[in-house]
């Protein structure tokens, strides 16, 4: 509808211009004006500001201009009437066919709902979560992985072929750090048979036992340890190091698969630091004395000439830095993939480094930075404050949902909710950490609300799925209802309800929130929908037969779920059957 409205705009425009001598010498050309829902319905459904932009070029006045487009409009079935109103906005009234035609439209393509054509044929790669092997996995990593795995979706809705990665650091002295503990800490080493979540929380106990003494001023020792073990690493040529470390490497890949399975996120790739920093180290050498220049027996980037900041991308021990493996990551992803557009996901804090990494990466293929779009999300804190893996103080993301889960559950419990399953109260929980951080325009900073976030109403994740299951149920008790006998239905009787023309709005959501790079465009639309369901469904008897919009009010409580069931799966919540 939109591009019919456009269209239709153009074509008057083109009529008026051709009608009057004073715009002989005018070019239409490629205006750049917006067609938009109204923000009140009371001045229809859809809204131009073509007039706002052309008054000026044609030195008229917006409303008399509007007018003047608005009385060259040709209406059509689905558009019931076009005004002008002040200070020079059309305004356009959507007829109830329409309407109804779009809720059957809905019942039809079910799954497919929403999908938009705005990334047909393009490759888009989405990286985000990058945890590093050998340290915990905490609520930093979930709000990474949320907002990557949701934007991932979107893309896939816009007819994309997504990659979702993850570039994991294997190598580096973080790794030292950690490999330097197991040794001190030896004796509490996990035996075989432990599991995954032991293994991994006596890895992070020995990096932060690493951390601690590599920092201090008075270890000297410790600290030629660390850098030798980490020179070790990369080399390979220390027997019983790289058995030290092809143990703690494969108990952290196995706990983050199980991580990833918790979260119900999805990658095509593992890139490991391990594999790109040869490749990296290798293009940033050739390209000494053309992007990267010597200093102090290190490789620099001299980023202060472009307006940025300098960097280290080999240091003087001749290893590569996480400069240089993204370099090697740039190759990688261009080498395998070749994206149309590349998405990177990182913590607020890394912008600035990456602006430095993007521009040198750009001056060795302008490509890579031509097709890379970084998004840097803001600080996930708890009401108990920020977090630090190097002094061990974080929340670690299985204990996070998991808490969560058993105050859900305990909920469910308390108010008598029959088949509260374990398995139930975590999805609910998943819902409840991922919308909180998907809820917040990208690039802001959240505060986690615990009482706020599980709430079965207001604005929350469990609020969503609690709307699903009441049209699920709805539905559901309806005897022999059958999806197919409510594509084809009568107009209604009376006034299209708002909830119908929310509906109309979900493929234009999704091009927002794609364009925008931001799911919380998603997130408040879903909000707003559900909001405006549960009031439908207080101020009409859906299930009444003998109401004459009965088939009217049935079809839209499927094309509600449907809708709803669509949307949570871009913010990657999983719908449940019962709460």
């Amino acid at each position: 509808m939109k591009e019919i409205i456009k269209n239709k705009i153009t074509e008057a425009v083109n009529e008026m211009i051709s009608k009057n001598e004073n715009y002989s010498d005018f070019e239409l050309g490629d205006l750049n004006f917006e067609i938009s829902f109204t923000k009140d319905e009371k001045f229809g459904d859809w809204s131009s500001n073509i007039a706002m932009i052309l008054a000026g070029r044609l030195r008229m006045n917006p409303f008399e201009l509007a007018q003047e487009i608005a009385q060259l409009f040709r209406t059509e079935n689905n558009i019931e009437k076009v005004e002008a109103v002040a200070p020079g906005y059309i305004n356009f009234y959507l007829s109830k066919e329409y309407f109804s035609n779009v809720v059957g439209e809905i019942l039809k393509k079910c799954d497919d709902w929403g999908k938009i054509d705005d990334l047909k044929g393009k490759v888009f790669l989405a990286e985000h979560t990058d945890p590093n092997l050998f340290k915990e996995f905490h609520i930093g990593h979930v709000m990474t992985n949320t907002i990557g795995e949701s934007l991932g979706r979107i893309a896939q809705f816009a007819n994309a072929e997504v990659k979702q990665v993850t570039f994991q650091g294997d190598v580096g002295l973080h790794v030292a750090k950690t490999l330097w503990g197991m040794k001190e800490l030896n004796a509490e080493l996990p035996d075989e048979e432990s599991d995954v979540w032991a293994k991994q929380a006596f890895l992070g106990k020995c990096y932060a036992w690493g951390e601690k003494n590599y920092s201090q001023e008075d270890n000297s020792n410790v600290k030629n340890e660390i850098i030798a073990i980490n020179k070790a690493v990369y080399s390979k040529e220390d027997e019983v190091q790289n058995k030290i470390y092809k143990t703690g490497k494969e108990w952290s890949l196995k706990y983050f698969e199980e991580i990833y399975k918790i979260l119900g996120s999805n990658f095509d790739h593992y890139f490991l630091e391990s594999e790109t920093f040869e490749d990296g180290k290798r293009i940033v050498e050739e390209n000494l004395n053309k992007v990267f220049k010597e200093s102090n027996g290190a490789i620099i980037f001299p980023g202060s000439e472009y307006g940025l900041h300098d960097r280290v991308f080999i240091n003087s021990e001749g290893l590569p830095t996480y400069e240089a493996k993204d370099i090697g990551l740039f190759y990688n992803k261009w080498k395998k993939y070749n994206p149309d557009i590349s998405l990177t996901i990182t913590g607020g804090e890394q912008k600035e480094y990456f602006q430095v990494v993007k521009k040198a990466a750009g001056m060795i293929n302008k490509e890579w930075e031509e097709k890379t779009i970084h998004i840097a999300h803001g600080t996930l804190r708890l009401k108990s404050g920020k977090m630090s893996s190097r002094k061990g103080e974080i929340v670690r993301a299985k204990k996070w949902i998991e808490d969560t889960a058993d105050i859900i559950l305990k909920k469910m419990k308390e108010n008598n909710v029959s088949d509260n399953k374990e398995a139930d109260a975590k999805k609910i929980a998943i819902a409840a950490i991922k919308y909180s951080i998907l809820k917040i325009m990208a690039g802001k900073d959240i505060v986690y609300d615990e009482e706020k976030s599980i709430s079965f109403e207001g604005d929350s994740g469990p609020y969503l799925q609690y709307s699903y299951v009441r049209a699920n149920s709805i539905l559901n008790k309806l005897s022999g209802y059958v999806i197919g006998d409510f594509k084809k239905i009568n107009l209604r009787s009376g006034d299209v309800p708002r909830i119908e023309k929310m509906l109309v709005k979900f493929p234009e959501i999704v091009s927002k929130s794609l364009s925008e790079y931001s799911p919380h465009v998603v997130a408040n639309y879903l909000h707003d929908l559900s909001a405006e369901f549960n009031s439908f469904y207080a101020n009409t008897k859906i299930a009444d037969e003998k109401n004459v919009d009965y088939k009217n009010n049935v079809a839209l409580t499927e094309a509600f779920r449907m809708t709803l069931k669509n949307g949570l799966y871009l913010l990657g919540i999983e719908a449940v059957e019962k709460m």
